[in-house]
């Protein structure tokens, strides 16, 4: 382990939990918020492109991640295990843990790749009637999933640093994947140049290229043990228990993952049957949530590294704290995110949407959804850190649940009672998130109350030897 490692991991251990909170965080939203931005800038070029490429990339999106689901669940386990690893100062362990993590989610996401492709138009084609929007949304949805080994690399590469406690790194390399992204867009979309129009399509080549320059700079310094880590060739061969147990940790956390895009999807074939402008004001509305998550986002990304290394340190005391640190923290950070929302909410439509016909369309629609959705924003920052902290630990049964709960127990039925059932169209979409949101909260913080989560899945060198 480096020397900055080194002291990474002792203020963790040892230094004021909120200070090193937002040490750790203030990175992760920033990376995150770069990550966001990979949509963010692909809807406003294509919204000056063809407005139908807001919709096509909203009916891709669930399904998009959901690939990406079942990949960064394996990569929830790689951090949880080198965050304790760390902790218990036995750096030799993390860095096979992360060797077994990279081969693993490899196979993994190529494995997802063909299968992805070739299944990619008959989904999308049962969750909207729209032809069109179907047709656009396959090309995108294609050669993103040919892209998906080149994608998982990016989030290999951050769990894992951020397992050691290096929250920076990634988000550099975020930043200038996104710059390339940025450069790339309107060049394969509007065709500007030597480049062809490739419309939609040029948005996800320009995507998947960009990963691709953040991956192999990543995979050069982890293997050069530039950073808190040294991966070696050794550490790629594949070892049965090793395997076993990044397994039963992130398939847990894979499962929830995946269930929430099925959710998604399932509330895009109802919004689709709603009416298009319906889905692209959701489309809108998802990315302004995902920006306003970003600070939450990152605290619960921190304290998943925090409770992880002192759990690995055996000061389960000090976990506790962190993860309801966090909490407050979120739900203050979230609380005052929703009035700035309810404040600004046309202006931000109107940065989507230029023509004045789909304008006057989708403003009135957009606006009932971000004005029930504010009142939703602090319990999904309760909801994002108790997620963290079950991580963290590698008890990500309970992360799981919470997926599952918010979208399969409560948000999709109530979707289809409030929105079809009762016939309030979009308006009981809306409803439906919130109350989704609001009963999650309650339910993931009374489980983190109950300390459940308070030990650590890593074997004693003892053990491991036997």
């Amino acid at each position: 382990m480096s020397a900055r490692s080194r002291d990474l991991s002792h203020q963790l251990l040892n230094g004021p939990i909120t200070r090193s909170l937002f040490r750790l965080a203030w990175p992760v939203m920033l990376s995150n918020s770069f990550q966001t931005a990979y949509n963010f800038i692909d809807r406003f070029w294509l919204g000056r492109y063809d407005p139908l490429g807001i919709a096509a990339l909203s009916l891709s999106w669930p399904l998009v991640f959901l690939v990406i689901a079942v990949g960064s669940g394996m990569t929830i386990a790689g951090m949880a295990l080198v965050a304790q690893y760390t902790g218990a100062q036995r750096s030799e362990d993390a860095n096979l843990a992360s060797g077994q993590v990279i081969a693993f989610t490899t196979l993994l996401a190529a494995v997802l790749a063909i299968i992805g492709i070739f299944v990619a138009r008959p989904i999308l084609s049962l969750q909207s009637p729209d032809v069109a929007v179907v047709e656009a949304a396959t090309g995108y949805l294609q050669i993103i999933y040919a892209g998906i080994p080149l994608v998982f690399g990016t989030f290999v590469i951050t769990a894992l640093l951020n397992g050691v406690g290096d929250t920076i790194t990634p988000m550099i390399l975020m930043g200038i994947s996104v710059g390339l992204n940025i450069a790339l867009d309107p060049f394969f979309i509007f065709g500007w140049g030597p480049f062809p129009e490739w419309g939609i399509q040029g948005a996800a080549v320009a995507t998947v290229l960009s990963r691709a320059a953040l991956t192999a700079v990543g995979f050069f310094l982890l293997f050069t043990g530039r950073l808190g880590l040294h991966v070696r060739p050794h550490h790629l061969r594949l070892r049965w228990r090793h395997v076993r147990q990044i397994f039963s940790i992130g398939s847990l956390a894979s499962v929830g993952q995946s269930a929430t895009a099925v959710g998604f999807a399932f509330m895009n074939r109802a919004l689709g049957h709603i009416g298009t402008p319906v889905l692209t004001a959701f489309g809108i509305g998802n990315s302004f949530i995902s920006i306003v998550l970003m600070p939450v986002m990152g605290l619960g990304q921190a304290t998943a590294t925090m409770v992880g290394q002192n759990l690995g340190a055996d000061q389960s005391d000090r976990a506790r704290k962190s993860a309801w640190t966090g909490v407050w923290l979120s739900t203050a950070i979230l609380a005052a995110a929703a009035v700035v929302v309810l404040i600004l909410r046309t202006s931000l439509v109107r940065i989507f949407i230029t023509d004045p016909e789909v304008l006057a369309t989708v403003l009135p629609i957009a606006d009932d959804m971000f004005v029930l959705v504010a009142f939703a924003f602090p319990f999904m920052g309760i909801i994002q850190v108790a997620m963290g902290t079950y991580q963290g630990s590698g008890h990500t049964f309970y992360s799981m649940f919470f997926g599952l709960f918010r979208l399969w127990v409560l948000r999709v039925p109530l979707v289809y009672l409030l929105g079809f059932a009762a016939g309030m169209g979009a308006n009981g979409v809306w409803w439906a998130m919130l109350a989704s949101n609001f009963g999650t909260a309650v339910l993931s913080a009374t489980l983190l109350r109950s300390g459940n989560w308070m030990k650590r899945v890593i074997k004693e060198p003892a053990a491991l030897e036997a």
